[in-house]
């Protein structure tokens, strides 16, 4: 769905507003309006897609540079990087999960930074949104786009401000308070190097691997549930529909049924008291515990014959008998249990 444009395919001030805000978190004008479009005009999702290829975009925007400068630059690194992690060391920084501690008074602000990745390891979209911003106004120096995040940009505060160490990382970087935003007054160009650097570092750790799958792997369930309940609705009416009328109370050849749904455990058991005629087929049992019971992801439907002390599992296969001939009359009593579906 595109987002809506006003006459003649001009923008909307909506869709200015929030290109403005895809902008001010580091992605390319064009590819902010493109992405706007297509999630109809919702930042969120919009910034979403474009974080899902932030790194591959950000390498291909960082311009080269000359030997000699790469080189400088590269030893004023190693030199940040050496007093940062010393700085790491003296505060009894140690290895297992990464720390979330704020820097100790007076730490450097090489410190603050590696203190502040590693807090950030753990957040998958927080660290790729910082590589991405910071990575813009590194490449852009003379673009002040880049050097300005407003705070009222909701998924940059969510994932930025309000979590551990993104906003200690982003002062220490030279990022000031003025007004509703944060602004890059004064570029150190090491510095955002190094900040980089050690968000790259934490992006690669077994901490941000883990938190990144286990993100993608609830997207993806989210996902596949949102499928299963639409094929799970459909199950249901299409069961409903085979389902014989309920016959009237104290009509002749009735037979009543207690279908016990749940656990065996009395206190999650329900039962519901149904008549079905005695000509009524298993077929037609099968039909009603399916368009009743509602299944979870993974799961299907058995039906036990617990009139009796011994559960007596019914099979597909005898669909055709009638409760009559199955012992189901005048009265019975089932079982609906949840079980693994087969692989």
């Amino acid at each position: 769905m595109m987002g809506a444009r006003q006459a003649g395919g001009q923008p909307t001030p909506r869709d200015e507003s929030g290109v403005r805000d895809l902008v001010s978190m580091g992605f390319e004008p064009e590819q902010a309006a493109e992405a706007l479009a297509a999630a109809g005009g919702n930042v969120s999702q919009a910034a979403e897609w474009l974080l899902a290829n932030a790194e591959a975009r950000a390498r291909s925007h960082v311009p080269p540079r000359p030997p000699e400068v790469e080189s400088r630059r590269e030893r004023a690194l190693l030199a940040a990087q050496g007093r940062a992690v010393a700085g790491a060391r003296s505060g009894g920084g140690s290895g297992g999960a990464p720390s979330r501690a704020a820097a100790p008074r007076g730490a450097s602000r090489e410190e603050v930074i590696v203190r502040s990745a590693a807090a950030l390891a753990t957040m998958p979209e927080s660290l790729d949104l910082l590589i991405l911003s910071l990575g813009k106004a590194l490449a852009n120096p003379t673009d002040g786009r880049y050097k300005r995040v407003p705070l009222g940009n909701a998924n940059f505060k969510t994932h930025v401000i309000d979590a551990p160490g993104g906003l200690a990382l982003l002062q220490a970087c030279g990022y000031e308070r003025n007004g509703d935003a944060l602004c890059l007054r004064k570029m150190d160009e090491m510095v955002l190097t190094l900040a980089i650097s050690a968000l790259e570092g934490a992006r690669g750790s077994a901490h941000y691997l883990d938190a990144k799958s286990e993100m993608l792997l609830v997207s993806a369930l989210g996902a596949s549930k949102a499928d299963f309940d639409v094929a799970e609705k459909a199950r249901r009416a299409r069961a409903a529909a085979k389902v014989p009328l309920e016959p009237t109370d104290g009509a002749a050849g009735n037979t009543l049924l207690c279908f016990h749904i749940g656990s065996r455990k009395a206190d999650r058991v329900r039962c519901v008291w149904r008549r079905f005629e005695s000509w009524n087929t298993l077929g037609d049992l099968f039909a009603y515990v399916d368009s009743t019971t509602p299944l979870e992801i993974g799961t299907t439907g058995a039906l036990f014959d617990v009139t009796l002390t011994a559960p007596v599992k019914l099979e597909q296969a005898d669909s055709g008998r009638t409760l009559q001939m199955l012992g189901l009359w005048p009265t019975g009593h089932l079982s609906i249990m949840p079980i693994l579906a087969a692989a």
